[in-house]
């Protein structure tokens, strides 16, 4: 039960009960023990003394619920508003993806350009032996945009761990962490070309000082294809948070349905 249910009637009743018993006392009915008048106006004024202090702590109370109650009030209002900041430029992310264009055909832009790279880094990684700083410079050459929107993604990832994640200072996040679930919305709109190219930044691009320890701390390459973590060695590159926050997570998994259900299915 909470307090405020039981104090404000409890010091209600005491306080009707002490009136009556004054009055009482007053009129000749000692009820008290204690041999008074109305003539003795100390005693009548000692005996709102302990009531006083009790109205007065509970008067305390309530105003310390009052602003309590306001500085939650003004969380919520700034957590909302840190939510509608989130999908907002969750969605300008795709405008600023349009602007990743190729130099030498400019209505090759976009989603096709990042594809475009990672083509590029798998073919050279499967033909030669090439460092990963290598691979990445030569598979981003002659393309304009990319820089803007890297950083564009590091900085929504950095307003989330900044404005709703508890445990900031922590390397890795937590799976219940409103923090961890909104990333978790972003990590659902990368393509695996997408991951790819931010997997390589943090390795040798310019992502490695400020992004790279996010990616790690919210598994945000969770989603990679598991053939781009095995062709690219990353392992060796990332601590296997960056690909999932628990060893269940960094698990091979395959959603399809299995043969066998889909020709009971086929029967029906």
């Amino acid at each position: 039960m909470k307090f405020e249910n039981f104090a404000v009637p409890a010091v209600g009743v005491a306080a009707v009960t002490w009136v009556v018993i004054i009055f009482l006392s007053g009129w000749g009915y000692n009820l008290t023990g204690v041999e008074w008048n109305f003539g003795r106006v100390a005693n009548l004024g000692d005996s709102f003394g302990v009531l006083s202090s009790g109205m007065a702590s509970i008067a305390a109370y309530f105003a310390f619920q009052t602003y309590r109650a306001s500085l939650n009030e003004g969380t919520e209002n700034s957590k909302r508003a840190v939510e509608a900041a989130f999908l907002n430029l969750s969605e300008r992310r795709f405008d600023v993806l349009d602007h990743v264009v190729l130099r030498i055909n400019k209505n090759f832009s976009g989603q096709a350009v990042l594809e475009k790279i990672a083509e590029r880094m798998k073919t050279q990684r499967r033909e030669s032996a090439d460092r990963l700083d290598k691979v990445y410079e030569d598979s981003v050459e002659g393309i304009s945009g990319l820089a803007s929107f890297i950083r564009f993604t590091y900085h929504i990832v950095a307003l989330i761990d900044r404005e709703f994640d508890s445990g900031i200072d922590e390397k890795v996040a937590s799976k219940d962490s409103e923090a961890y679930r909104s990333i978790r919305l972003l990590r659902a709109q990368m393509s695996d070309a997408e991951l790819l190219f931010i997997a390589l930044n943090c390795i040798a691009g310019k992502g490695f000082g400020k992004f790279r320890p996010l990616v790690e701390k919210y598994a945000l390459l969770h989603n990679l294809p598991y053939e781009d973590r095995e062709l690219f060695d990353l392992k060796r590159f990332y601590e296997l948070t960056a690909f999932g926050l628990t060893a269940e997570d960094r698990e091979l998994a395959d959603d399809r349905p299995q043969k066998k259900w889909l020709e009971e299915r086929y029967k029906l």
